[in-house]
């Protein structure tokens, strides 16, 4: 018992812990808005790093005060992902284990984020006066 119990800790303290602290989702906000919460690793990023990099990419595309919802398009990516770009810059790619995790295909899950981001970034897309 004190073998299995040492095994625990040691498990624990190496690393297995970490994992389970990496795999809290990572939130994408713009203004205090959710825009997309992402829950998996990928690329060697935690999800946190995931989402701060897509909220850096959507502050920059958010620099344009034009952006329409038709400028938010979905496109098939490599290995059978999918990718979602805002006038042809790439905001998110959509990867196969978010696509698991809804129960659906890349391409689909894609289809689903972009139609809220058509409705989203307008509202959060302040226009210049």
């Amino acid at each position: 018992m004190r073998r299995i119990a040492v095994l625990l800790v040691a498990l624990l303290s190496s690393g297995a812990l970490c994992a389970a602290q990496e795999e809290r989702p990572g939130e994408v906000t713009v203004g205090g808005e959710l825009i997309l919460r992402i829950r998996f690793s990928a690329g060697g990023m935690t999800p946190q790093q995931r989402a701060d990099a897509i909220t850096t990419r959507l502050r920059t595309i958010l620099a344009d005060p034009n952006i329409q919802p038709e400028d938010i398009v979905v496109k098939p990516a490599a290995g059978g992902e999918a990718a979602i770009y805002v006038k042809d810059n790439l905001l998110i790619t959509v990867d196969r284990r978010h696509a698991d995790f809804h129960k659906t295909t890349p391409l689909k899950l894609g289809e689903i984020w972009a139609k809220h981001l058509r409705k989203v970034i307008p509202e959060v897309n302040v226009k210049p006066r």
